[in-house]
């Protein structure tokens, strides 16, 4: 008997890894035909505006770019040996890119089956991420960037803590904290993980120290080789950026890409908030990642959606655990993946072309509102977002009604959604 679990467990493994690859590739297909429909920003020969310092640190040295790009080495040092290949920046990261995009689909179902094993939900999740702005389509017409790159790393380093393998999330935690800030809410999930499961102070320890000890460093040299005006991002200056929360706009805005960042999966999330109170309860130790992030997103700039694209591994686990719950009923499951497609495809728009216009008035409006944006003459956000705004509104609603429990007398009878039994 022990002989057949054993190999049924092996089977299904090796079906799902299939499945995972399969689907992996379905993401790189996706990101290509994103690029081919989007076309790509013209901005600095197609480096756009970040990409500029992200290119010079490429060609050059780490030092070659900003303060802030220079916190950021790991994706522009794993990218440097296609640009010697390609000899060109915007070539050399699109490349990579792709790859970055099949490892954050595989890290992505991986984290997702912890939750829910359902091949067919998982293909769906894969879909629907990879026709959204922040994921995938920003990097198709903006490729210089890290942000593929550090988003696939760090949903690596949380696949790896939830599964229970100590040294791949010991190293992808290193990369995590040097690809991108945010990292760092990553090093804080294990630690509150550990502490829930009360994990031995020395193995927790030992999982996390090389990553702080790479913050630090890096700070450091970064801080010492950046002086004055050009010194990273401090906290003061976070705080400063509050005061964009006295706009109600940008408080709207900031509602509305919360909502929308994954399409569909975001808002079947919150529409399914009961369930997700449930997974947090169950797992607190997503609570802090996810207030982490959402608090450096609350702070940072106009840029909301390029922040919040790191609670990535928080969604993928919370649709997870939802869409188990709500496979008890199939008609329900099934609206909700069709309203799921649905709402992505409202709400991202993937076939749309971009061009300057179109870039701040859909992705970052919030420059037009505050006349940054670099047109000469900006388009007006209105009735266009008053639209949005009730779109998304209605879709929450429906999304909700979906997802809610038929009647508080039918109760789960399947099996359990917590992923440790």
């Amino acid at each position: 008997m022990l002989r057949l679990c054993a190999a049924r467990r092996e089977i299904t493994a090796s079906r799902d890894t299939r499945v995972d690859v399969a689907l992996a590739l379905a993401a790189v297909l996706l990101l290509f035909a994103l690029q081919r429909l989007t076309g790509s920003i013209e901005v600095n020969e197609g480096r756009g505006w970040d990409g500029t310092d992200y290119a010079a640190m490429l060609r050059e040295s780490l030092g070659d770019g900003t303060a802030n790009t220079a916190l950021r080495p790991l994706v522009v040092l794993l990218n440097r040996p296609a640009y010697w290949l390609l000899d060109s920046a915007v070539s050399a990261f699109r490349v990579m890119n792709f790859l970055y995009a099949a490892l954050l689909s595989l890290a992505a179902c991986r984290l997702f089956a912890r939750y829910n094993p359902n091949a067919g939900a998982r293909a769906l999740l894969v879909v629907n991420l990879f026709l959204c702005i922040a994921p995938a389509k920003y990097t198709a017409f903006y490729p210089v960037l890290v942000d593929m790159g550090a988003l696939a790393v760090v949903t690596i380093a949380i696949a790896a803590i939830v599964s229970g393998h100590r040294l791949t999330a010991a190293i992808a935690l290193v990369g995590a904290v040097t690809a991108r800030e945010f990292g760092l809410a990553a090093v804080v999930f294990l630690l509150v993980r550990d502490l829930r499961q009360r994990t031995p102070l020395r193995v927790a320890l030992a999982t996390a120290a090389p990553a702080v000890a790479a913050l630090v460093v890096l700070r450091v040299l970064v801080t010492r080789a950046f002086a004055g005006d050009h010194a990273p991002l401090t906290l003061g200056r976070l705080v400063t950026n509050l005061q964009m929360w006295h706009d109600p706009l940008f408080a709207s805005l900031f509602v509305y890409f919360a909502l929308t960042v994954f399409g569909g999966v975001s808002l079947f999330v919150a529409g399914a908030a009961p369930a997700v109170l449930r997974l947090w309860r169950r797992e607190w130790e997503w609570v802090p990642y996810v207030a982490l992030i959402g608090a450096a997103s609350a702070a940072g700039d106009a840029d909301i959606w390029r922040y919040l694209v790191y609670l990535l591994p928080a969604a993928v686990a919370a649709a997870g655990a939802a869409s188990r719950e709500l496979s008890a009923w199939k008609a329900r499951s099934l609206l909700a993946a069709a309203l799921a497609l649905a709402a992505t495809l409202t709400t991202q728009r993937p076939w749309e072309r971009i061009d300057l216009v179109a870039y701040f008035r859909d992705w970052f409006p919030y420059y037009l509102h505050t006349r940054a944006a670099p047109i000469d003459h900006p388009p007006s956000l209105w009735p266009l977002w008053e639209w949005r705004f009730l779109i998304v509104a209605g879709l929450l609603c429906a999304m909700t009604i979906v997802a809610a429990p038929l009647l508080p007398t039918l109760r789960w009878t399947g099996p359990s959604p917590d992923p440790r039994t």
